[in-house]
């Protein structure tokens, strides 16, 4: 087979082709050898058909302007004699259809990060004014990187557009995963919407709701808003249910509106699980702690439940088992600490003051659960008793002898009390978890199963 020579880059295989375009794999001539995909659109196939080049350059002017983690991003586009050349970012791990193709039903929680993503893409077009009106499996694309973590990215911009009333006349889209009212005509940007519900039912069931074995009987399913079933044997959350059957409503005016899906409280935009998030919940942990030992309790546990909030998303989608025990472990802590604070605030435990122990987490950073000690990562170290009996000696000299003296004679907790001043809570850092490394180096990502240079 030969391919399309293109500057600049060796073309090294093809990964899918279209009506007018075949997609590629390449990597740069020069520096580090970075992983592209490369959509070469046949100039002689595209000529005489005025809609294609309307995609194709609406596809163009869009991609250059939408800038976001979850859209595929356009590095350059280009052109010699034949062909027209767009340069994208390249996503080694497939699309969704192959996804569910390979997995069949996808389970519940994965569904929901697949979703929080594919959201926040559509949030940001919403923004922007555009609407896809092509969202499908094939066109969600999946990158794999090394740490065996997916990311979702919205592709295939083609027949999206800035919505306006002359562009509500044409039909646009996939029939299967098509809004019932693009069938007459006329619709508006809640086509989207529908599409979404689609895709999530394919992933929870293996396949979407109208699927048929002819073309003319999807027609007539869509046609006359056939019912859409959920299967008996189903086992979704009450959450999962309402979002999935409000967004696959036949009638635009009763599906949910955007602003009620973004704001929906299963899908939890505001604490899904990002870089930036876990940044918040590294921020929130260190501050709650820090209220802690100033005896600030109401406001040390308002931080705790805050972080815990965008922690536990964030520990859901760790793949990397060692990140995820060690994440886990401090994620009991904090729960356990939280609720310790609850009580003391309900007067079931007297707060002896900041010099408790509680705050020791800022020198030793280690603490035991169910009586085991936890390390489990470089930020958790097992606790040295000579270690801490050396520190607290060095700390006793710098005061004075009598202060000492009273002090050592205070009575100490005991039974269940003194074991809990005895567990500091640890601090969480950005090295607890490969959240934090969602942007691959090209080495990196060349080197994994997946992406790497054939």
């Amino acid at each position: 087979m030969s391919f399309p020579k293109i500057e600049g880059y060796i073309v090294t295989e093809k990964l899918g082709s279209g009506s007018y375009s075949t997609v590629y794999k390449a990597y740069t001539k020069v520096g580090a050898r970075s992983i592209v995909a490369v959509k070469c659109v046949d100039k002689a196939r595209v000529k005489h058909s005025g809609a294609a080049i309307d995609n194709l350059i609406t596809e163009i002017r869009l991609l250059k302007t939408l800038t976001h983690p979850h859209i595929v991003h356009m590095k350059e586009f280009t052109w010699d004699d034949r062909n027209i050349y767009i340069i994208m970012e390249y996503c080694c791990g497939g699309d969704l259809s192959k996804y569910i193709h390979k997995y069949g039903r996808v389970p519940e929680k994965r569904v929901l990060y697949f979703l929080q993503q594919l959201a926040s893409a559509l949030k940001f077009l919403r923004e922007k004014g555009v609407v896809h009106m092509d969202l499908k499996p094939h066109n969600l694309l999946l990158h794999k990187g090394s740490d065996g973590k997916y990311m979702l990215k919205v592709a295939d911009f083609g027949f999206a557009q800035h919505m306006t009333e002359d562009s509500l006349r044409s039909v646009r889209g996939s029939p299967l995963y098509m809004a019932p009212e693009m069938i007459l005509g006329k619709y508006d940007a809640r086509v989207d919407l529908w599409s979404v519900g689609v895709i999530m039912y394919e992933c929870l069931f293996g396949r979407a709701p109208y699927s048929s074995a002819t073309f003319k009987e999807l027609v007539d399913k869509i046609q006359r808003r056939a019912p859409i079933e959920i299967p008996p044997n189903s086992s979704i959350s009450p959450g999962c249910l309402d979002l999935l059957t409000r967004l696959l409503k036949h009638d635009p005016d009763k599906r949910i509106t955007y602003e009620d899906f973004f704001n929906h409280e299963y899908l939890d935009l505001d604490h899904m699980p990002s870089k930036e998030n876990y940044n918040k919940a590294v921020y929130l942990i260190k501050h709650a702690i820090e209220l802690d030992c100033a005896g600030r309790l109401s406001e040390a546990l308002e931080a705790y439940s805050e972080s815990l909030r965008y922690l536990v998303p964030a520990v859901g989608v760790e793949t990397d088992a060692l990140r995820r025990s060690a994440l886990a472990a401090k994620l009991t802590r904090y729960m356990e600490r939280a609720e310790e604070i609850k009580r003391i605030v309900k007067g079931q435990y007297t707060y002896r003051g900041p010099q408790d122990p509680v705050c020791s987490g800022q020198i030793e950073d280690s603490y035991e659960y169910n009586n085991t000690t936890v390390k489990q990562d470089p930020t958790i170290v097992e606790p040295n008793t000579d270690k801490t009996q050396n520190a607290e000696t060095k700390e006793s000299q710098d005061i004075n002898a009598d202060e000492s003296e009273s002090k050592n004679k205070k009575e100490k907790p005991r039974g269940a009390l003194s074991r809990f001043w005895r567990k500091p809570v640890p601090y969480l850092n950005d090295k607890d978890s490969s959240i934090t490394n969602e942007e691959k180096s090209p080495k990196t990502d060349e080197n994994s199963e997946l992406c790497r240079i054939t």
